[in-house]
């Protein structure tokens, strides 16, 4: 075999040899070497947090529903459905939220509950308390 020949010889050697670097034991089994759903250097999307719901109902003068201490953990997405047989203001304390709930409709707030601590939830004409959130 002559110069060239052995040139080529060892130039595919080395594409075989270097081609296959990278693959095998060193990648985990189930994933690629190019990472999560083999997007290269992208780390997958933080799953967004589940939004918590809170449901009251207002009737003569009584609340029931998701009433007393609601526990909702800090950063969490949150919503507060009120319906009522009166017109009235839903008034979240510490967050400053209020909405109006007109008399046998229903109002909701919505707020990222990111100031850790117990807020109150009431009714501003009618002085009536729903809930207590607790956010941590």
């Amino acid at each position: 075999m002559g110069r060239v020949g052995i040139a080529v010889a060892t130039g595919a050697v080395l594409i075989g040899v270097l081609g296959g670097c990278g693959q095998g034991a060193a990648t985990a089994s189930g994933s690629s070497p190019g990472g999560p759903a083999g997007a290269p250097g992208r780390a997958p999307a933080p799953a967004a947090p589940t939004v918590h719901t809170i449901s009251v109902k207002v009737h003569g003068g009584k609340a029931t529903g998701d009433t007393g201490h609601v526990l909702v953990p800090l950063g969490t997405p949150v919503v507060i459905s009120v319906s009522s047989d009166v017109a009235d203001q839903v008034h979240v304390q510490g967050y400053e939220r209020t909405v109006k709930v007109p008399a046998g409709s229903t109002a909701s707030v919505t707020f990222t509950a990111n100031k850790p601590g117990t807020f109150d939830v009431g009714l501003d004409n009618s002085k009536l308390q729903l809930l207590q959130l607790q956010v941590g």
